[in-house]
């Protein structure tokens, strides 16, 4: 058989209608991309102009695969020069205000408060250096949407910066424990146990921060110390308990093994100053045992045994 070659209107036909192809495809992104822009424009249509003194900065996000999955942190500073050893922060609250026919939401600092931080000694010969210093307090967590921009009208000099912070979804994430407990002395102290371990086994740790400097609503700003150990078995409980007379409580964390016997074992620690200290342990104990009984017995022993 055959073939002869194609008639060269054939080839005409074909390469108009490649071509026409190609032309629709190029108008319909034009239009797909002039309406994404219109909705932006509109979007930002609803946020007033800053008042005088004031500036107003606008953060757009990116599409981003299970947007519901994501936080966005809001940072509000100065970037000024300091030591680098004290922990300092700003005064001000970020208010969160919504627009009257929009339902949208925008960030107000109506005020910059002066800045404090801890009084720690520093070296006098020591350089300054450059920090960004923050707003006091938990810094705001907001849903992420990336088709409605973030606004945020802060005083002149003022700086927004922001992070994203991703949570897994729930069938990859394991519940784990994880509270937290005010100590003497302005200390607060937070137990957890190790991220995405099996409550049966793995790691927790202890961080102590001061709340000597914090503002009223958060205490986990200034971080002290910190202790990690091992664990078989999952948290239980909390406690502070009195292991020696005269001496400030110790903290308790109680820990139950898994499986049939639910054993328990217990670890104790002193919080002095900017230290945490492995007081003692006890393990193996029956589980309907008092983890603290056992652990003044054992320290009494000890301290007879010098």
């Amino acid at each position: 058989m055959i073939i002869g070659k194609p008639p060269i209107a054939l080839f005409r036909s074909i390469r108009y209608s490649v071509a026409l192809i190609i032309t629709l495809v190029v108008v319909l992104a034009y239009f797909a991309i002039a309406a994404i822009g219109s909705s932006a424009a509109s979007n930002l249509e609803a946020f007033p102009a800053a008042e005088a003194g004031m500036v107003r900065h606008v953060i757009r996000l990116p599409q981003l695969p299970e947007e519901n999955l994501v936080k966005v942190e809001l940072m509000v500073g100065k970037t000024v020069k300091t030591d680098s050893i004290n922990r300092y922060f700003f005064g001000g609250k970020l208010k969160t205000e919504s627009i009257p026919g929009w339902g949208y939401n925008r960030y107000i600092l109506p005020e910059l408060g002066p800045m404090a931080g801890t009084l720690m000694a520093v070296d006098p010969d020591a350089p300054l250096v450059e920090r960004f210093i923050t707003l006091g307090g938990e810094a705001p967590l907001i849903r992420y949407n990336s088709r409605i921009p973030i606004v945020v009208y802060l005083p002149t000099g003022v700086e927004v910066r922001h992070r994203l912070w991703r949570a897994e979804s729930q069938s990859n994430n394991t519940a784990r424990f994880l509270q937290k407990m005010v100590l003497p002395g302005k200390l607060v102290a937070v137990v957890s146990e190790g991220d995405w371990e099996a409550r049966s086994i793995g790691s927790y740790s202890v961080r102590i921060y001061s709340t000597e400097h914090a503002a009223s609503d958060d205490d986990t700003t200034f971080f002290v110390s910190a202790i990690t150990r091992k664990r078989d078995g999952g948290i239980e409980r909390i406690l502070l308990a009195e292991l020696a007379a005269g001496e400030p409580p110790s903290l308790i964390v109680v820990i139950r093994s898994a499986g049939s016997g639910g054993y328990l074992s217990a670890d104790a620690f002193t919080v002095t100053g900017e230290r945490i200290e492995l007081r003692g342990s006890v393990y193996g104990l029956p589980a309907r045992a008092d983890p603290v009984q056992k652990l003044i017995e054992d320290l009494h022993s000890e301290k007879q045994g010098q």
